[in-house]
């Protein structure tokens, strides 16, 4: 920058002037961090009027100084009733002069876009702001065991879900997981193996992976046991977690706010709600006319799958259980619990190849519009 100076404007200037410069030219734009801190109840109390619904706490210590600010808008609120109820937690470092931690909730609509619950700023991630931050999320998310809730192993989360949470399932990003055996164990062949091995749906293809990893680095395979399978493997966990393997999409809005995150807390979440609003106008207008039921990505794996089934037999020998076979391959599809051993359908929630013949021999002619019927309702256009 005084390089820049010199050149253009023959200015001779420390670079300790332009910093102090460019400090007073945002001061005068986005305010003061001091004023940011004093006009927050106003900002709260205008945040709840102009949003009708939206759930803000603001809570100060002992000694009347800032500790945490909590923010969900009524539009997330409203929009996330009709999300899978798989809920991704981090935080980032903040780099205005009073430092703080923000942290994000989010989920992901059918489309696979990033979808905001709530976001938080918290002088420190610890027990203490992890129990304020669910005990407000809990006023507008339920209590169920259709609720997952995912993190990258922060101990605190983990202890928070499972008290204020204790019917949902906790579940660990997998690529967390996956970079901690990279940097613990160097091994890239054991690192194969653990994504291999926590992609899969099938118990005894994971089981292959994991004793190549117990083969490679039992050390490895030790510490995977006493994490949980179900907390990290697509083949255990719930099938409340959907496909939803990592956290990656609070990384995603992490990097989204990398600018802001030097504002004041005020300019901050201004900024967070225009940029979501925009997102959201902007996806709208991508699908307000499609004449597809359910967003493309889904409709494009129906597709595939109807195909698949062409080379199917169903046998049914219960009622709503159907026997699949295929050159040597045998599954058994449960069209009332909507579950298939191959483990697709229960966890992706739409019918697998296995589950297309077996409503295709159940329903016939009218088996393309009963496949809506045993899907998730989470994946019409409409919902995104």
């Amino acid at each position: 920058m005084s390089n820049q100076l010199r050149t253009e404007l023959g200015c001779n200037v420390s670079n300790w002037k332009i910093y102090k410069g460019m400090e007073h030219s945002k001061s005068n734009v986005r305010g003061t961090n001091e004023h940011g801190y004093a006009v927050h109840n106003a900002y709260q109390y205008m945040l709840e009027v102009a949003n009708q619904g939206s759930k803000t706490t603001l809570l100060f210590d002992e000694n009347g100084r800032f500790q945490y600010f909590f923010v969900s808008y009524a539009a997330w609120i409203i929009g996330f009733r009709e999300m899978t109820k798989v809920i991704a937690i981090d935080g980032t470092f903040l780099r205005s002069k009073y430092g703080g931690i923000l942290l994000s909730a989010v989920a992901q609509n059918a489309k696979n876009h990033i979808f905001p619950v709530a976001f938080y700023i918290v002088d420190k991630e610890c027990d203490a702001s992890y129990e304020y931050f669910f005990q407000n999320m809990r006023s507008f998310v339920d209590v169920t065991d259709e609720l997952c809730i995912i993190s990258d192993r922060h101990p605190s989360i983990r202890k928070k879900v499972l008290r204020i949470y204790p019917a949902s399932h906790y579940g660990c990003c997998m690529r967390h997981l996956g970079e901690n055996i990279r940097n613990n164990f160097h091994n890239s062949k054991v690192v194969s193996h653990f994504y291999k091995a926590a992609k899969a749906y099938d118990i005894c293809e994971f089981n292959d992976h994991f004793n190549q990893i117990r083969d490679l680095v039992p050390k490895a395979a030790k510490d995977l046991e006493h994490i949980g399978f179900h907390t990290w493997s697509r083949a255990f966990c719930p099938e409340n977690r959907y496909n939803i393997m990592t956290s990656n999409i609070t990384k995603s809005v992490n990097s989204m706010c990398d600018v802001e995150r030097e504002f004041t807390i005020v300019a901050l979440f201004d900024e967070i709600n225009r940029r979501f609003a925009l997102l959201f106008h902007h996806r709208r207008m991508e699908l307000v006319h499609s004449e597809n039921r359910f967003v493309p990505s889904i409709e494009k794996d129906i597709s595939q799958y109807v195909n698949a089934d062409n080379k199917l037999l169903s046998h049914q020998f219960v009622n709503y259980k159907i026997c699949i076979t295929s050159h040597g391959d045998v599954a058994t599809v449960d069209l009332q619990r909507r579950t298939c051993t191959c483990k697709i359908f229960d966890l992706d929630k739409i019918p697998c190849p296995h589950a297309m013949e077996a409503i295709r021999s159940q329903h016939g002619d009218d088996f393309r519009n009963q496949i809506y019927q045993y899907s998730t309702p989470y994946y019409p256009v409409k919902n995104t």
